[in-house]
């Protein structure tokens, strides 16, 4: 997974679990145990929330 995670742009997805990398412009919400995609809810690790916060924030402005 961490060789898959470098090989994408840093700027279009995040690792939002030890499991799960994202698209951060398919994500439609998220709190602070899951991010919902196209009504999929993926879990969040909770030392990953802050990144997609600040992630996100760049994507929106």
């Amino acid at each position: 997974m961490k060789a898959f995670e470098n090989e994408l742009p840093k700027n279009s997805f995040l690792r939002i679990h030890k499991s799960y990398i994202v698209n951060l412009k398919k994500v439609d919400r998220y709190d602070s145990k899951c991010v919902e995609i196209e009504k999929m809810k993926l879990p969040l690790s909770r030392t990953r929330k802050t990144q997609l916060s600040q992630a996100l924030d760049v994507i929106v402005n």
